[in-house]
């Protein structure tokens, strides 16, 4: 009997060693689960209790740095029947956020992140025809993605550009959002700048369809190459914006 003992002994301390060195790789299936096709890991190192790894965009011309992630295994989600971890970014895509991951289920806490503008043109083909700059930053505090998505947080745009605009920057804009299923649904406002945009719209899951409806009017600035076909004139030197495009 004391043999049997010291062979089981040995095989938990030999599980346990496996699972104290297990490398980084064996956590990255769950951390970046949902990135986009365009988005590429490369250069990891460490364990699954402390790693790093880097992100990058492939696009049509190459690959390029999108961010530097280092991950902490984080305890207290543990308790919810989650595994978590702590993560912070550095290089264009920037900031920190706390995550934890179940079964169908993957929740987001004290996000803030923030990027150039411009990287949304390389994550969403659809954004490349209107050329954004600027920068954005996205605060939430608990978001949830699964079968029944939850949370709200904020994005905003600061000194926002588009390639089609007649002056730039056009302004500082606030989106303040909303995940439940179907989707997204968010609320559009102008905190400065010479054009003003206000409304309302949602991003279904089932199609990838973006909608919009709101005015969008500007301190002397001709809108009509700015929206092109999507808005109409509402008589007061604006114009009223109603759109669905698909994402």
């Amino acid at each position: 009997m004391r043999k049997v003992g010291y062979v089981l002994l040995a095989i938990l301390a030999y599980a346990i060693f496996l699972v104290a060195t297990a490398p980084a790789r064996v956590a990255l299936p769950y951390l970046t689960q949902g990135l986009p096709p365009v988005v590429g890991i490369t250069d990891v190192h460490g364990t699954i209790w402390d790693g790093r790894a880097a992100l990058v965009l492939n696009t049509a011309t190459g690959t390029e740095a999108l961010s530097r992630v280092r991950f902490t295994f984080t305890p207290s989600p543990l308790f919810r029947g989650r595994i978590g971890y702590s993560l912070r970014l550095g290089g264009p895509l920037q900031g920190h956020m706390q995550t934890a991951f179940g079964s169908q289920v993957q929740e987001f806490s004290h996000v803030a992140l923030s990027a150039p503008a411009g990287v949304l043109a390389s994550l969403v083909p659809a954004a490349q025809n209107f050329g954004p700059g600027g920068h954005l930053a996205l605060h939430a505090r608990d978001l949830v993605w699964g079968p029944r998505p939850s949370g709200q947080g904020r994005l905003t745009w600061t000194r926002a550009a588009l390639v089609s605009a007649p002056v730039n920057p056009l302004g500082t804009y606030d989106a303040h959002f909303v995940l439940a299923a179907p989707g997204v649904s968010y609320r559009i406002r102008t905190l400065s700048g010479a054009l003003v945009v206000r409304g309302h719209g949602r991003y279904l899951f089932a199609g990838g369809v973006l909608s919009f409806e709101g005015d969008v009017r500007g301190d002397g600035l001709r809108l009509g190459g700015l929206v092109q076909n999507i808005g109409v004139p509402d008589g007061r030197g604006g114009r009223r914006v109603d759109f669905r495009m698909p994402l």
